[in-house]
């Protein structure tokens, strides 16, 4: 506590974990918002489509229903957050605006992501495997993220390589069972 009211005695605050962190333009957050909102109402519309063998309660659309809900909930938040900063007429600070480096990497990141989606479609493949008397089903879903994901972390935080591996195995793996065993879902990257 001693350092927190040093640091304001001194003038120097916490803005965020980047440098130029800080809100987006109210018009911005309102395009994401309206984004998210349709995306959310999709979602949720989908996954209420879906069968319902056991109830509820087993339900292969409950854990997107859920998620989409908490995310609409996130839009609609962000969207009035937006709402109330463009009323009172704020704007981004004129050297607030972003790098192209920035912009660079996140283009980056979306072409990652897309390779991976279409890896998950391309390279469906079924594994069926007993480990300790237990039942699993490997797909593409498990070398596809482990590759991915140590990709992208090892992208954006150039960390030791086994870290993120060791990270990006040990997420995927937990991702795997919590699905197949948890919620009895079927992963992507199967037939």
């Amino acid at each position: 506590m001693a350092a927190m009211s040093d640091d304001k005695e001194d003038g120097l605050h916490f803005a965020g974990e980047e440098i130029g962190a800080g809100y987006a333009s109210p018009v911005l957050d309102l395009v994401a918002a309206g984004f998210l909102i349709v995306l959310s109402v999709t979602v949720m519309i989908a996954s209420l489509a879906l069968p319902m063998p056991g109830g509820i309660r087993t339900a292969p659309g409950l854990l997107p229903f859920l998620t989409a809900a908490s995310l609409l909930a996130m839009a609609l938040f962000l969207g009035a957050t937006a709402l109330r900063r463009h009323r009172a007429g704020e704007t981004p600070a004129p050297g607030a605006a972003r790098d192209r480096s920035e912009s660079v990497r996140t283009v980056v990141l979306v072409v990652m992501i897309g390779v991976y989606i279409g890896a998950l479609q391309v390279l469906a493949f079924q594994l069926p495997l007993t480990i300790g008397g237990v039942y699993f089903n490997l797909t593409a879903f498990e070398p596809a993220t482990i590759i991915a994901l140590s990709v992208i972390i090892q992208f954006f935080w150039r960390g030791p390589l086994w870290i993120t591996t060791g990270i990006s195995l040990g997420w995927t793996l937990f991702l795997s069972v919590v699905f197949q065993k948890v919620f009895v879902i079927p992963l992507p990257g199967g037939f």
